[in-house]
């Protein structure tokens, strides 16, 4: 068993995209748990493979491994389109629409990623109206614990692999037309990844103590390797906890070389409410070396 990477990713999209969604959680109602995504169907009974390590060596480079690649992290803009996330306010009160807009577009948010794919955000302060301090402290917050949470979620399947590292104890089982690995991290996690024969993730399962998800990804197939494009997750809480679906599309944009994010779609819907932001990143420049 080792260190655990695999939840606190899962955690940090739930608790970074749910924060947008403030507002929400006061609701009385708890939304149902999100049905489980619904796993390919295997064409031939599970069979033992013969040399794991193969093929695991193979699944590691079939992803593009920034951090192979001579990636030194990136700095730029994030601009949120604000019209997007206030659009029901445009419907339903124009005036106070027009002075939301006039507000938060003058709120700008840096943003640095490391290496290893950390993130780091900073943001202008805009002089708040009268009673409006709270609500923008949180909006400030919201995004910078959105755009970490996606960055911690980004950089296992970018800058490093999805699949464990050598020496991880991990069980590879061959499905026929998909391969399965799973393996256990501490804090009692159990982790479980389905592929095609290429090793494009379809799906990968968390079971916690805290929480179950399951996460489809989606790539771009490149001579680099596989390239995140998106992912959609449904996460169940244990006890108290809000069930939530988060869809994250990724459009990316190649920076010296390599593809990096420039921009997210990113809808959530908890609570029996759906809410959506998109995010540009403008100003892209990497690190100096």
């Amino acid at each position: 068993m080792h260190s655990s990477r695999t939840a606190p990713l899962v955690l940090a999209s739930l608790i970074g995209w749910s924060s947008l969604c403030l507002e929400a959680s006061q609701a009385p109602a708890k939304a149902p748990a999100a049905p489980p995504a619904k796993t390919p169907a295997a064409s031939n009974q599970p069979k033992a493979v013969a040399d794991p390590e193969a093929i695991l060596t193979k699944a590691r480079a079939a992803y593009i491994g920034l951090s192979t690649r001579g990636f030194r992290g990136y700095r730029f803009v994030a601009r949120p389109d604000w019209s997007v996330s206030l659009a029901e306010l445009a419907k339903s009160d124009p005036t106070a629409y027009d002075a939301a807009l006039k507000l938060l577009t003058q709120i700008r948010f840096d943003v640095r990623v490391g290496a290893h794919g950390q993130s780091q955000v900073t943001h202008t302060v805009v002089d708040a109206p009268e009673g409006a301090t709270q609500g923008l402290n949180q909006i400030y917050q919201g995004v910078e614990q959105a755009l970490n949470g996606f960055f911690q979620t980004w950089g296992p399947f970018m800058v490093q692999t999805p699949v464990p590292a050598a020496g991880v104890p991990c069980k590879v089982v061959d499905l026929g037309t998909q391969y399965q690995f799973t393996w256990e991290e501490t804090g009692d996690v159990h982790v479980e990844l389905r592929t095609d024969r290429s090793f494009a993730i379809s799906v990968m399962k968390v079971a916690s103590p805290a929480f179950d998800a399951v996460i489809q990804p989606t790539f771009d197939r490149t001579a680099q390797g596989f390239v995140l494009t998106g992912y959609e997750g449904d996460f169940n809480p244990k006890g108290n906890g809000v069930a939530m679906n988060l869809k994250i599309r990724i459009t990316n944009q190649v920076l010296e070389g390599l593809p990096l994010p420039g921009a997210l779609d990113a809808t959530v819907l908890i609570q029996g409410r759906t809410d959506r932001m998109v995010l540009g990143f403008s100003e892209l420049k990497a690190e100096p070396k």
